[in-house]
């Protein structure tokens, strides 16, 4: 039975799943659908940080014992890193064109949660509930529709987006790069008897139930041929009224910095930007909007505002300050840093997660 992913948008909640982590069960249960920390909505939407993560689970687990979790860690910072790097970039291939493309779009059987692997079906639907999957099954799931069905792996990138609670364009562009073979060696395939492993599933006989070898030249199944273009757009939520004190300093949000602690003391207008523009090129689903929305409530004091930044920097008085990110570069005022797990190490693209990682361990017990 999947203990399904549901999490509520609050502070409260995000720091009892904190509390919960245990490292030591982690590291042999992550890759199953149990198996993992429900933190990523958390983390992705800027309510924790990596290093408060880290030091949390710290507090009461040893490095030795904390290592893999902290090593699964340093995957998201790797991801951001390189999104600084290559802005723009992580929406086409990187390193390499995909091989064996046959289509541009996501095959039906996807998206409507019939491609006849059971487990997947139920993990697909779950994505559409509960604006989750856990990262096993995505894996699975770009492993099929990439390698298996020849799918150029852009479009189905987006649709997975659309519906993440913890959408994260770096993690999961360069994710399904990673399986495609556009941004590593090697392409990767999902095996039926991998999937029932890690699942409840016990289900033989399928297109998926082959050697690995033998996966790799598999023809597009029958049942995964058909094609749909996806219309992917954001429906935006209600603007508030905005009562901007221009004497006071202005702090300004986004759908990836909602931290109830930044500042928390100072008396500020506090603003949410939800930009068109940014909507229209990486679309959310109306779950994954209220979601953000009601992080953002939680905030005292806090304010939303749907339009451009340009279009509301003349009101904002002359003390207006953000938390960086690729998602604002265009953004004036006082641009803050969010803390990094590793900030020792030299900030440049590094050609894998390996030669990332080689770097960060030097820094581990310090």
């Amino acid at each position: 039975m999947v203990n399904v992913m549901i999490v509520t948008p609050t502070y409260k909640e995000a720091l009892q799943l904190l509390s919960e982590v245990n490292p030591k069960t982690y590291r042999y249960g992550r890759n199953y659908e149990n198996g993992g920390t429900k933190l990523s909505p958390f983390i992705t939407r800027g309510v924790l940080t990596l290093p408060q993560v880290r030091d949390a689970v710290l507090k009461n687990y040893s490095m030795e014992e904390s290592y893999k979790f902290i090593f699964e860690l340093a995957w998201r910072e790797y991801w951001q890193r390189e999104w600084w790097f290559r802005a723009d970039d992580i929406r086409s291939d990187i390193k390499r064109e995909q091989p064996v493309v046959e289509s541009e779009f996501i095959p039906e059987a996807v998206n409507s949660a019939e491609t006849g692997i059971k487990a997947l079906d139920k993990h697909i639907q779950g994505l559409y509930d509960n604006g989750y999957m856990f990262n096993h099954a995505r894996m699975w799931m770009a492993g099929l529709i990439c390698n298996i069905v020849h799918t150029h792996w852009w479009q189905p990138s987006l649709w997975l987006y659309y519906h993440l609670l913890d959408g994260d364009p770096a993690s999961n562009s360069l994710s399904w790069q990673w399986v495609a073979g556009t941004f590593s060696s090697k392409q990767y395939v999902p095996a039926q008897s991998n999937i029932n492993k890690y699942t409840d599933s016990k289900q033989t006989d399928t297109y998926l139930d082959k050697e690995y070898a033998e996966l790799a030249d598999t023809p597009t199944p029958k049942q995964l041929q058909d094609r749909t273009e996806l219309d992917l757009k954001w429906l935006a939520p209600d603007s508030d009224k905005l009562s901007i004190a221009p004497h006071k300093p202005t702090l300004l949000y986004h759908s990836f910095w909602l931290n109830q602690d930044w500042h928390k003391d100072l008396d500020a207008n506090r603003i949410l930007i939800l930009e068109p523009s940014w909507f229209e090129k990486w679309p959310v689903s109306k779950k994954v909007t209220k979601f953000i929305v009601d992080l953002a409530k939680e905030i005292e004091g806090m304010e939303v505002y749907v339009g451009e930044y340009g279009d509301l920097h003349d009101q904002l008085g002359s003390d207006i300050r953000f938390m960086s990110h690729q998602s604002v570069t265009h953004w004036q005022g006082r641009g803050e840093n969010i803390e990094l797990l590793f900030p020792e190490v030299p900030k440049k693209s590094y050609s894998s997660f390996t030669s990332f990682w080689k770097q960060c361990e030097k820094y581990l017990n310090k």
